[in-house]
């Protein structure tokens, strides 16, 4: 029954061409209930390729949710005080008052368009962004922008010693054993990756195997907000680890159960928006109809993964919604659709 479902969902989309295809994986527990590639990785017959169940897709702003998770391992390993103001760690932030906390729930009041900043390369999108003045009280305003996570993702390199991208291999990626969670994909993985937009106005060719965020890329393709890419079966195992550390369970081991249990706690519950720690909570608009607790994150090319706690569910989507050019995501209903089936089917 799941899979007629979510075969019907998916199906449905693809005629709509909400997308060319996508990936579709549901877990209860360590039991995988479903694991599909379905359509194609574009729409053109001469280009295209069926979507396998180890399609690489850029996963855009789910690199947030991983720039947290170093930055709490830092915090477990006394690295980092949440509650520190951002400039203890990176000195050439104007503002003293917005601190981790801030950047991890989103409540900095920094706001900035970077994409806006692409053609100002990496020394002009830092310059801009470290003379930041918030517009908002720091800690009063839920307000979802990339700036949070570059900046998080600068402090989990100063605080490393190490580039970005090395500090995900150490913190993250080598412990939890994802192969195909990378940043810079090298070419040879190429037929493998799902393009994901023509860029017509900036770079003049189809984004494929770089990173579709344009300021992640003008900052070379590797910062807190943007630029990893990843498979469906990696992005399980990064969301039972998570599962797995907020039960205490045994070997989890990259969290501490109260760090872990924390971060998925609402952490803005004195505001409109719920925010866990680098988690967003109880979003209907691409989770539905859920218990409260309920954790994901989207990203802008489309995919997204949703964690149900008290029902040990995971539901991780990959698509290229944005190919061949971006337009309203109507891909939110779908995922959400794919949650409430998984949930149907474990009930």
């Amino acid at each position: 029954m799941l899979a007629v479902q979510i075969d019907t969902l998916v199906a449905d989309a693809i005629a709509r061409r909400v997308f060319p295809g996508a990936v579709v994986l549901v877990a209860h527990g360590n039991a995988l209930l479903h694991w599909v590639g379905y359509g194609t990785t574009v729409y053109e017959p001469e280009m295209a390729l069926p979507v396998a169940r180890d399609t690489i897709y850029d996963i855009a702003s789910l690199t947030k949710v991983f720039t947290a998770t170093a930055a709490l391992r830092l915090f477990d390993a006394g690295q980092l005080d949440l509650h520190a103001p951002v400039a203890q760690y990176l000195p050439a932030l104007r503002t003293p008052d917005v601190t981790i906390w801030h950047l991890l729930t989103h409540t900095s009041g920094l706001d900035i368009r970077l994409s806006a900043l692409r053609h100002a390369g990496p020394e002009g999108i830092w310059s801009a962004v470290y003379n930041l003045v918030p517009a908002y009280v720091p800690g009063t305003v839920v307000a979802y922008t990339n700036v949070n996570s570059l900046l998080l993702g600068a402090v989990v390199a100063q605080r490393t010693g190490m580039p970005l991208d090395r500090a995900f291999n150490e913190l993250l990626l080598h412990p939890l054993g994802l192969r195909d969670t990378l940043f810079l994909p090298e070419p040879r993985l190429y037929a493998r990756i799902a393009p994901s937009e023509y860029d017509h106005e900036w770079r003049g060719s189809l984004v494929h195997g770089t990173v579709h965020d344009e300021s992640a890329h003008a900052l070379g393709g590797v910062a807190g907000h943007a630029g990893l890419f990843s498979t469906a079966s990696d992005l399980l195992q990064f969301c039972q680890m998570w599962l797995q550390a907020a039960a205490a369970a045994p070997g989890a081991a990259l969290l501490q159960p109260t760090t872990a249990h924390r971060a998925l706690t609402n952490c803005t519950a004195h505001l409109p928006v719920a925010c866990g720690l680098g988690w967003m909570l109880d979003r209907p608009n691409f989770m539905g109809s859920v218990p409260p607790g309920t954790a994901g994150h989207t990203g802008f090319t489309g995919p997204a993964f949703v964690l149900v706690p008290s029902e040990q569910l995971i539901v991780v989507v990959l698509n290229n919604r944005v190919y061949p050019q971006r337009a309203q995501p109507a891909h939110h209903a779908v995922i959400a659709g794919v949650v409430a089936a998984a949930r149907q089917a474990v009930a």
